[in-house]
């Protein structure tokens, strides 16, 4: 491992299955970035895909979730029902509460690779970056959302990019909760009174406009950045 540059703050030891881990924290002095120059970018989290992003020129990338994350998700919800019929107390319960926890292990590690990913390019490519303040401990409690939310990280992406564009000379900007960036028209700005969760595209009752929720939402949120 490359020496730590910097005073160390803190140490915190944790064990995660059969392993040991140090975190450190350490305190250092970092240059200011030269501002980034690419285009802003509005950013939809949403449940068909892991991100859809809309730039200025009006490009539309959808981000999806990774294969190997989805994969072993389904593993390890096989493995829970398996390990909830064994025997409290004996070995073959140990050893699959072991096997579990290494399961668990390896999905959090790809959840963060790819977050640290996307995020990082994400910081480094785009001048302004809009998200949603969304209330991830609120949404939690919705029970068609809570797996989804926990399995792709949602709360954690927006943490990321909240340290990561002032690392890099973006910025992030963070709409209002409240702001109806799916269910309000981007052409025209009619605000539906409602927009349940399972429409994924909708005609607009004032012009007429077909939209994609998830594009809809990101072109809203690019706009409300660009007019501030």
């Amino acid at each position: 491992h490359p020496a730590v540059q910097g005073r160390i703050l803190s140490a915190t030891v944790s064990r995660e299955a059969d392993r040991w881990y140090v975190s450190l924290t350490v305190e250092v002095d970092l240059p200011e970035p030269e501002p980034v120059e690419g285009p802003a970018v509005g950013i939809d989290v949403g449940l068909a895909h892991f991100a859809t992003l809309v730039k200025e020129d009006g490009t539309v990338e959808k981000i999806p979730a990774p294969r190997p994350l989805l994969r072993y998700l389904r593993l390890l919800r096989r493995r829970q029902r398996r390990h909830s019929k064994k025997q409290k107390g004996s070995k073959n319960r140990k050893k699959s509460a072991l096997r579990l926890a290494r399961l668990h292990r390896r999905i959090r590690h790809i959840r963060q690779d790819f977050l640290h990913k996307v995020t990082t390019h994400l910081a480094k490519t785009k001048r302004v970056v809009v998200v949603e303040d969304l209330s991830v401990s609120g949404l939690l409690k919705n029970p068609k959302l809570a797996r989804h939310i926990a399995d792709v990280g949602w709360g954690e992406f927006r943490r990321m990019l909240a340290y990561k564009c002032p690392w890099y000379g973006s910025r992030l900007v963070e709409a209002n909760r409240y702001f109806p960036s799916s269910k309000m028209c981007s052409c025209c700005g009619q605000v539906l009174e409602s927009l349940p969760l399972d429409v994924r595209e909708w005609d607009c009752p004032a012009c007429g406009a077909h939209h994609d929720r998830d594009v809809n939402a990101a072109k809203n949120l690019l706009a409300l950045a660009l007019a501030g």
